[in-house]
């Protein structure tokens, strides 16, 4: 049976958009802290970085996010030439964001 979005619909999505972004924001400011905690400064790194934390907080949050949507939270919206959902690789999927971290930041990134 269909049932019509109502406005209390409309309320709820727009709480649960803003805690994901509250969530998404806190978790790239811890990032960023412990980028320059761990002497980790290359862009390439940093990047790799605030990229899987944004789809680890997804991840967690049991929501997709697409690589639009990525690079519009990091301010690069610009160089999205394609659309697709991200998610973390199992092996990641019950990593803490400390060692997720660590893990992006030894990645072999290259643009």
């Amino acid at each position: 049976m269909y049932r019509s979005w109502s406005r209390a619909d409309t309320q709820t999505w727009i709480r649960q958009l803003e805690t994901r972004i509250a969530d998404i924001d806190y978790y790239l400011a811890k990032s960023v802290k412990w980028c320059e905690d761990n002497n980790v400064l290359e862009d390439e790194r940093v990047f790799a970085c605030s990229m899987l934390t944004c789809i680890w907080v997804s991840n967690m949050r049991d929501e997709p996010i697409s690589l639009y949507e990525l690079l519009e939270i990091l301010g690069l919206e610009e160089l999205a030439s394609e659309d697709k959902i991200y998610n973390l690789d199992s092996k990641l999927i019950n990593v803490e964001h400390e060692e997720l971290l660590r893990i992006a930041s030894n990645l072999d990134i290259r643009f």
